[in-house]
């Protein structure tokens, strides 16, 4: 596998291999296909609950946060 790092942040991001879901390299490089699929389904699992916990953080069954 060749790993194409640019020098210019901005113009690609820190991750050379393109495999990384933020742009920032995290070590996903050196994992075989079956590795990154299983990495993939934690982080998109991960990014679902963050987002429901913030839908869900002002709900009727949770306690509202006081504004004293």
């Amino acid at each position: 596998m060749q790993i194409r790092v640019k020098e210019n942040k901005e113009e690609f991001g820190t991750c050379g291999c393109g495999r990384s879901p933020t742009g920032d390299c995290i070590g996903w490089h050196g994992l075989n296909e079956e590795q990154l699929a299983e990495a993939q389904r934690k982080y998109d699992l991960e990014q679902y609950s963050k987002q429901a916990q913030d839908i869900w953080s002002d709900s009727c069954t949770t306690p509202r946060k006081s504004s004293d």
